[in-house]
């Protein structure tokens, strides 16, 4: 019996010799009061991704665990916006995980992100970022009515989409817009206007193909998820034009001792998509000389700046064209002719046209210096594209100053191009190419006002309509965009008599010149336009940013400091700190609002102890538009010893508190051992 017993106890003591570093090996290290330590240095990673198979009441939420830190395995679960915890599952290695969310409200925003915790107590806890997406709901079909109209004001390269909001079904505002393209997929799109009550829009088309077939059709829908769009039939037009590539030979321009600025005008891409344009050049006819070729889609002006060229030397030049095709045959422009000036005594600059009506305008210039005792000539050129083509009589100016001149016979409604240009001691020079677009024939009458609540990003284009004549009512609108070509327009609004027009604009860019005009349309398509009007939004390229060093370093704790060197033309200056264990930072202070250049500076805590932390100030214009300035980075180091890397996972030692329990047990078979060998 007794040795049956010191077996059966000599094979407990066995296992529990074996079992028990086995089971210490499992078990986090201990950790003193003062100090907590893992396995190894590395943290738990989860990241949130975006959802997916959203439906009315469910949809699929997407995880990563991309590391377990020191642990082998980790729980992983998604926590929603509504008190929902999800998908709870254990891992033993990093990738993705997804989750089922059922039960959820038709038509309504969660937020939700991935949590991973240690499966051991007490261990590490980690969260992805929070995101969102909106269950799907049914609404019935919109019982909006629209129509597609007739194209009006068809040219070569523009035309004007015409359509008709019939009925807005039980919407306050219905959005709009047209689809077109060159066959009867109409995959692309205009811009869209808001409307909030039935009646005609339009939308003008640019950049067209001349002597081509274009499809079209209107399309409206409210701003409410999940109701559809109500489009109108498809409708067509052709644009006017000729068939043949045409090109011309511009004048120079910006004229300086040893450089010159060729211009030419593409006329008509005829049945071609693009072309290639270039320029010869040379001192005799035969030219010798080529610039690069450039490509272009639409018709309209190009130039190439030439250098290196000889003071008072005569040069020819002519504009070419070719289809990038093969085969195309080569268009070419008219030979032309200018002379390099000698010292540049003699300068004129262009400024803006005024009292631009229907038919006339008043072009303004500056003679800015001209040789002293010296007459100079002074004229302007003019015309409907950059060639000019026409000249007013001259004049004959004995010092620097403006001057002007009325020009009449003008078309409306058309863009006109013009530069001032002066003669003395036998050299030319010329102003930059301005432009200025007449008005129509109307009874129509507005006028463009100055911008206004112009920040960074933003402004409130400003005009007044001075006369409707007998209509009911008219479309007024803006053009706008960074050249005197414009290129966008803002929403249509319906005017019934004199008043202020206004329309703010976003999404501006910070430092940047725009220019706008204010615009009228009667309902038989005739139009007015008011003078142009140009500002420039608020840029924050001036603001400057510095580190001073960190001070009041502890264990975990520092005060980073930075000093807010100028502030540029911005009234106000967002400034903040980026830090982080690394040089990408990662982390960032509170910002606060400096209204003075000085120096700013923010406490960070909770930092560890013996890092390396590095920092840098930043600085914003807060109204938006431009780019955060920053300094470049500093560094800190916190007191106290930091952590000791190993170069690879090395087994714990077993805490003393599993050893004490495994001698225990063996103590209590012994003693068991030593009762039953007593009662023989």
């Amino acid at each position: 019996m007794l040795r049956r017993i010191a077996n059966i106890v000599g094979i407990c003591i066995l296992v529990m010799l074996v079992a028990t570093p086995a089971l210490a090996a499992e078990l986090p290290p201990f950790a003193g009061p003062d100090q907590v330590r893992y396995l190894g240095e590395d943290s738990i990673v989860v990241s949130t991704e975006s959802a997916i198979s959203v439906t009315q009441n469910s949809a699929t939420l997407r995880g990563h665990l991309s590391s377990l830190g020191p642990y082998t395995t980790v729980k992983v679960w998604f926590e929603l916006s509504n008190g929902q915890t999800v998908g709870t599952q254990t891992m033993t290695a990093p990738g993705s995980f997804v989750a089922r969310a059922s039960g959820l409200t038709p038509g309504t925003q969660y937020e939700f992100h991935a949590v991973a915790i240690s499966t051991l107590m007490g261990g590490q806890h980690a969260e992805g970022s929070t995101l969102s997406f909106i269950t799907q709901h049914t609404i019935p079909e919109a019982p909006i009515q629209i129509q597609t109209s007739s194209a009006s004001a068809v040219t070569s390269s523009s035309a004007t989409l015409q359509g008709y909001l019939a009925s807005m079904g039980p919407y306050d505002k219905v959005t709009v817009w047209f689809s077109w393209g060159n066959s009867p997929g109409v995959t692309a799109t205009t811009g869209q206007q808001v409307m909030y009550n039935a009646g005609p829009f339009s939308i003008q088309l640019s950049g067209l193909n001349p002597n081509t077939t274009y499809y079209f059709k209107a399309s409206a829908k409210p701003d409410v998820i999940g109701v559809s769009t109500a489009s109108g039939s498809i409708n067509t037009f052709i644009t006017s034009g000729r068939s043949t590539l045409s090109v011309s030979t511009g004048a120079e321009s910006s004229l300086s001792t040893t450089s010159a600025t060729l211009n030419g005008y593409l006329n008509s891409l005829g049945s071609y998509r693009n072309a290639y344009v270039w320029f010869e050049w040379g001192t005799t006819q035969s030219y010798g000389q080529t610039t690069p070729m450039q490509t272009t889609y639409t018709p309209g002006e190009f130039s190439y700046t030439i250098r290196g060229l000889n003071p008072g030397m005569s040069y020819h030049f002519r504009a070419l064209a070719v289809p990038t095709v093969a085969g195309g045959v080569t268009a070419t422009g008219a030979d032309s002719v200018f002379t390099m000036p000698y010292a540049p005594t003699v300068q004129v600059s262009t400024t803006s046209a005024t009292d631009v009506g229907g038919t006339s305008a008043t072009l303004n210039g500056v003679l800015s210096s001209a040789d002293a005792g010296s007459n100079v000539q002074v004229w302007f050129e003019y015309g409907t594209n950059n060639t000019f083509g026409n000249s007013t009589p001259q004049q004959t100016l004995g010092y620097p100053g403006n001057f002007s001149r009325v020009v009449n016979g003008l078309a409306p409604g058309r863009t006109y191009y013009y530069r001032a240009a002066a003669f003395c001691n036998g050299v030319n020079v010329y102003g930059a190419s301005s432009s200025f677009r007449t008005g129509a024939t109307s009874p129509i009458s507005i006028m463009t006002s100055p911008a206004s609540s112009i920040s960074a990003n933003s402004a409130t284009f400003n005009g007044y309509v001075n006369s409707i004549g007998d209509l009911k009512s008219v479309q007024v609108w803006f053009n706008w965009g960074t050249s005197p070509e414009y290129g966008k327009i803002t929403e249509y609004q319906t005017v019934t008599g004199v008043q202020a027009v206004a329309a703010q604009v976003s999404g501006l860019t910070a430092g940047t010149t725009y220019y706008f005009q204010a615009a009228a349309q009667a309902p038989d398509g005739t139009m007015a336009y008011g003078t142009p009007k140009v500002f420039t939004t608020i840029g924050n390229s001036k603001i400057a940013v510095s580190n001073a060093p960190a001070t009041s370093i502890s264990t975990s704790t520092a005060v980073l400091n930075g000093v807010l060197e100028n502030m540029g033309t911005t009234p106000q200056v967002q400034v903040w700190f980026e830090y982080g264990i690394t040089a990408d930072f990662g982390n960032s202070t509170e910002p606060q609002m400096l209204s003075n250049p000085g120096a700013f500076s923010c406490t960070l805590t909770g930092l560890a102890q013996g890092r390396t932390y590095y920092y840098r100030s930043v600085a914003l214009n807060p109204t938006g538009g431009g780019k955060s300035v920053h300094s470049p980075a500093s560094s800190f180091v916190t007191a106290g010893s930091g952590p000791s890397p190993s170069p690879s996972p090395q087994p714990e030692s077993v805490p003393a508190f599993v050893w004490f329990i495994g001698a225990g047990f063996i103590l209590i078979i012994i003693i068991l051992i030593i009762l039953l060998a007593s009662r023989k």
